[in-house]
Order: structure tokens, then sequence, then C-alpha cells
């Protein structure tokens, strides 16, 4: 099975955070270089046989297949399982400074199951991308997928697949260290796999953050 993941295009908050402001009212939106971006992903996916988008509820990820599927033309389906990372409610009070309010700060060293208040755990995270990467095997065979998600989702699936049943909150901050653009395209693949004559069947990483049509 092949799954083609993409991180949204560029959000008015992304664009407010980057200049240290305020974000907007319409803070989860696409800015007008995230329209264009989710646009020219759609371009660029026209040849790779996606029959299906699935995008996280949030406004920014809904816009982004929008903008893709003016082009792909094909069913666009919702998955909350898609949706960020929850931040605490100090995260989100603290905008645009954050101070040390991220997930970041106090996840790699408390145990699985802790969440500040408003946030989600390291293991409520992993359950739903298990959740999302299950429901994708079970239609494996017949529709060619492509998730519209976010950073922290993305990298939550990396984490499970690089090290499976290791991955724990200690491995968060190098995880962290591989970038993913807006709209940078990443591939998953489940299949049989032998190296050195070693068995390395199952999910494995393809491409990260393809970003040729940026």
């Amino acid at each position: 099975m092949i799954l083609h993941l993409v991180r949204h295009g560029e959000s008015l908050a992304n664009e407010a955070d980057k200049a240290r402001r305020p974000r907007p009212e319409d803070w989860d939106a696409l800015s007008a270089r995230g329209w264009e971006q989710a646009r020219g992903l759609g371009r660029r996916l026209a040849g790779e046989g996606i029959e299906l988008v699935v995008a996280s509820t949030m406004r920014r990820a809904q816009e982004t297949a929008q903008g893709i599927n003016e082009t792909l033309r094909v069913p666009i389906e919702t998955d909350p399982d898609l949706h960020e990372l929850k931040q605490s409610d100090a995260f989100y009070g603290s905008v645009p400074d954050f101070g040390d309010t991220a997930s970041l700060n106090w996840m790699p060293t408390a145990p699985r199951d802790f969440a500040e208040p408003g946030a989600e755990s390291f293991d409520a995270m992993c359950a739903r991308v298990l959740r999302v990467r299950e429901r994708m095997e079970a239609r494996a065979g017949k529709e060619r997928v492509l998730l519209v998600t976010h950073y922290g989702w993305m990298h939550f699936l990396l984490g499970l697949t690089l090290f499976r049943d290791d991955f724990g909150p200690q491995h968060l901050m190098g995880l962290w260290l591989a970038g993913h653009a807006n709209t940078g395209i990443s591939v998953f693949e489940r299949k049989e796999r032998r190296m050195d004559g070693m068995d390395f069947s199952g999910w494995g990483l393809t491409t990260w953050n393809d970003q040729a049509h940026l």
C-alpha cells in the first residue's frame, strides 16, 4: 500500500507567527500564498493516480484539499483523527510568543499518558495516528489515497514508522528536526523488504518533504 501525505498550505496563523504578530480571527484559513501552494500541489499530483483525498477537520487542511481538488477532481472525505497535535490552553493563550508552553517543552520527559490542561498526551496522539493508518490499511488495494494533515501529525507517523513499538516521547526533539514545508509531499509504503539478510517488512518511509513543486 502507498500513502501520499501532504502538510496543509500556509495558513494565516503561519503567516502571522513568522512575522511575530498576533493571529487574526480567521487564523486557521489559508493565506493567499497557501491557496497558491494548494493549487500548485494539485497540478504536481495530477499524474500520481490519486483517487481520494482525506483531510483533517481543520480549516487550513480542508481548504488545502479544495485547492488540490481544483485539478484532481476526486472525492474528498474528512477524518477528525488527522487533526494537528492538540496543544495546551496555555499555549493558545500565549500566542505569538508561546514561551515554554509548547508540547515539546514538557512531553519528551513526561509520562506517556500525561497532558497539560487542554493538550493531549503522547499516547493519545499515537492512538489517533494509528487509527488513521489502520483505516487506510483496510482500504488497501481499493483506492490510492492522499492525506492532508499537519506538521505534528506527520512527525508522529514518522516516529511510529521508524521506531515502531519502541517509539517514545524521548524521540520527539530529534524528529522535529526533520522539517516539513507547507504542501511538502511525503510517501509511506507498506511492503515486504529484505536488506542484508534482514526483514524490514511493513511500513517504511519512501519520500519525506518533497518540495519540487514549490
